[in-house]
């Protein structure tokens, strides 16, 4: 209401008859302004300091109207001088606000729709004695988010495997890899999660899990503080000695604005 309360007090003219908008307009113009002020309002919570700016989007609310400011300051004198009509004036200028804003929140909650299904295609317990792959048909564009809680009987520091994940295109030819998360068996649960947005161009997702990870692709890790390099000649350990688990499996498409929706696309890395 700031911006627009500045308005109201910034020239008061004598009482006319006659005003240069009827009732039913002046209505429909006091609506506009305060769509505009909820707006600017929302540009002054997030940083905006351009209130020469902001000012020009009134003016053009007066141009919009056939009035100047002055006459707009003449009509605000002359109607809320009518203290009933006044109040019912606003009665439905308040009531048509709620009715808009309810409009926005039923069609953001049907986009919201999907939010809290799980694509995921596998309920069960997954038992990780050998790698396992779960492919998802039918992908859609959109942001994705992946997470799994695993845990192992046994306990080891090796590095060597993984859950590799990639969308595909429908012919196979286009790969849109997400990193890899590095998995270290440990008798407490752990958490791995990822999110990726994928466009039209791919139709599955194929998640493995306890792939091994290639000699080329290991990482070095730290022993004693130290750094040391990953050793090629490494042997791969056997999953059938730690009787891993995975639980929990979460799939999400989460609804994203059509801005988020761009910036993802335009960051995509295809292979």
């Amino acid at each position: 209401m700031g911006g627009l309360v500045v308005l109201l007090l910034s020239g008061v003219y004598s009482c006319r008859e006659k005003v240069p908008l009827s009732k039913e307009k002046f209505t429909s113009l006091l609506l506009d302004m305060h769509r505009v002020d909820g707006t600017l309002s929302v540009n002054r919570s997030s940083g905006g300091k351009h209130d020469l700016k902001n000012y020009a989007y009134y003016n053009d609310l007066f141009r919009k109207y056939g009035i100047t400011r002055a006459e707009f300051d003449s009509c605000m004198y002359y109607y809320s001088a009518q203290t009933v009509a006044f109040s019912k004036m606003y009665d439905m200028i308040i009531d048509s606000l709620n009715k808009q804003l309810t409009a926005v929140d039923m069609v953001l909650n049907a986009l919201k729709a999907n939010d809290s299904v799980n694509y995921f295609p596998v309920s069960d317990t997954i038992r990780l004695d050998s790698v396992y792959r779960v492919v998802v048909d039918s992908i859609v564009p959109g942001l994705y988010k992946f997470s799994t809680t695993l845990q192992f009987d046994s306990v080891t520091s090796v590095r060597l495997r993984r859950i590799s994940s990639f969308f595909l295109s429908g012919n196979g030819a286009d790969t849109l890899k997400i990193r890899d998360i590095i998995v270290v068996p440990d008798t407490n649960r752990r958490n791995y999660n990822w999110s990726q947005y994928a466009d039209s161009v791919y139709s599955r997702l194929v998640i493995n899990y306890m792939e091994e990870i290639p000699a080329d692709k290991r990482f070095p890790s730290y022993k004693k503080g130290k750094l040391v390099k990953p050793d090629k000649k490494e042997k791969v350990y056997d999953l059938k000695d730690f009787g891993g688990k995975s639980w929990n499996n979460q799939l999400f498409r989460p609804y994203i604005s059509r801005e988020t929706e761009k910036r993802l696309k335009q960051g995509i890395r295809r292979n």
